[in-house]
């Protein structure tokens, strides 16, 4: 049986935080900073931001100027094309290391980065509402790697812009299309840290590509190597909050704790009020329990409690904490904490026996489940326990008498939501889908549940 998505997790980017600060160095700590940041930073001037296009041709840097001045003002299309109608055949490399920054950045459409649709905004207008919406762009077949190799083939050499921009394509494939793209995810790791290896070579690089130069690094299980990256990028800016983060997380995979710790702690400072902030904490809290230094865990705990009251974040992220360093006591208790007060939040219950499941702990998942709907309580908080009892049984190949307890749990799940919810509701067509899915299972004695990803 598929595992079930069905409740979105209110905690995603927490869960996110803690599970890559686990994970080996191939699994690699997801990206702080991606490559479709804007092509100008506000307040940027167009002079600066043009400084590694400065060996251009002067018909090439108007070009450039008018391209980066319209991407400015959110005309994405009209940009590719001001810098198009000067290098319709692709043979300039400044032009192509544009042209790549535009689609990288600016797309709203993305075919496996070989084709991007590109729009001109409205006043107002945010790219990301044009991504998330409905709507056909034509598209632009544009292939970097290809046109950049072309041009080499006829002695032209890559300036440091391009390699900068071939390395920042490369990284938004592995983001994207990671195990579906034509070169494997080594491959595609290897050609990014090429491009950015020859960048930095020409000094070409800031802090976003630096901080990405380094992930790559590390995703190749070259740590050692990223540590003079990621001092490069501090170098340039103490306090660029992605960059402390994204090295204290990289140290964590190394197992330099204590330098990972430090780093934490001023990530949080630099990221301020930031979404991103939570990352921080999460790491702390992570590795202070894995230092046993529990003062300084309750110490990053305070600091969820400070920034989240009255919501299920802090407690999440001391029962994740807890699975992920073994502290089955302190996990528990923070699961019955969360169900007191939150437990008829499917995504509160969903996050929690996702991080147990992740963990290979889907035996302490279940006794919770079971334990906490033998207590009782009001019908959605209940229904929601039975429901992800269920699906806890549905992964892998239940036996016949886990079957018949996920049936079970089913039938109540359903009766609960039924009298918290009324008839009509999305949740009941899942749970028919579930309990289908278990009747048409072969008879299978014996078997245990598998260790399928529950999602």
């Amino acid at each position: 049986m598929k595992p079930l998505a069905v409740f979105a997790s209110a905690a995603a980017t927490l869960m996110l935080a803690l599970s890559c600060a686990s994970a080996p160095p191939k699994s690699a700590p997801p990206a702080a900073v991606t490559a479709s940041a804007p092509i100008l930073a506000a307040g940027d001037p167009i002079a600066r931001f043009l400084k590694p296009y400065a060996a251009a041709s002067k018909a090439c840097r108007d070009a450039l100027e008018e391209a980066a001045t319209l991407s400015s003002k959110g005309k994405w299309m009209s940009a590719f094309r001001a810098i198009d109608d000067f290098d319709k055949a692709n043979a300039d490399p400044f032009a192509l290391a544009m042209k790549t920054s535009l689609v990288l950045r600016g797309a709203v459409r993305n075919d496996m980065d070989r084709a991007f649709g590109l729009a001109d905004l409205e006043e107002g207008q945010e790219l990301e509402s044009l991504r998330n919406g409905e709507g056909d762009y034509e598209p632009l077949a544009l292939d970097p790697p290809a046109l950049a190799d072309a041009q080499s083939a006829k002695g032209i050499v890559a300036p440091g812009i391009l390699s900068k921009e071939l390395g920042d394509y490369y990284f938004d494939v592995i983001g994207r299309f990671s195990g579906s793209w034509a070169l494997s995810d080594q491959e595609i790791l290897a050609m990014a840290v090429e491009h950015y290896s020859k960048a930095y070579a020409a000094g070409v690089f800031d802090g976003a590509s630096l901080v990405r130069h380094a992930e790559t690094l590390v995703r190749l299980d070259r740590g050692e190597e990223s540590d003079l990256i990621y001092a490069k990028a501090l170098e340039l800016d103490p306090k660029d909050a992605d960059a402390l983060y994204s090295y204290a997380l990289s140290l964590s995979y190394e197992g330099r704790r204590g330098e990972a710790l430090s780093l934490a702690d001023r990530a949080i400072d630099a990221y301020g009020d930031a979404p991103a902030r939570l990352n921080a904490v999460a790491l702390g809290a992570r590795t202070a329990a894995e230092l046993g230094d529990d003062a300084r865990t309750q110490a990053y705990y305070a600091i969820a409690d400070k920034d989240y009251p009255g919501t299920p974040t802090p407690g999440i992220l001391r029962h994740m904490v807890s699975v992920k360093t073994g502290n089955e006591a302190a996990a528990e208790a923070a699961a019955d904490a969360l169900v007191s007060s939150f437990g008829s939040d499917p995504s509160v219950v969903r996050t929690m026996i996702s991080s147990w499941y992740s963990a290979g702990k889907s035996a302490d998942a279940r006794d919770f489940l079971q334990r906490s709907i033998a207590k009782g309580g009001e019908d959605k908080t209940i229904g929601t326990l039975d429901f992800y009892f269920a699906v806890l049984l549905a992964q892998g190949s239940p036996s016949d008498a886990e079957k018949a307890l996920g049936l079970k749990a089913l039938d109540e799940a359903e009766s609960r939501f039924k009298a918290a919810l009324g008839p009509e509701n999305d949740v009941y067509n899942v749970i028919a889908e579930i309990r289908s899915a278990f009747q048409a299972q072969a008879p299978s004695p014996g078997a245990g549940p598998g260790e399928g990803a529950l999602r």
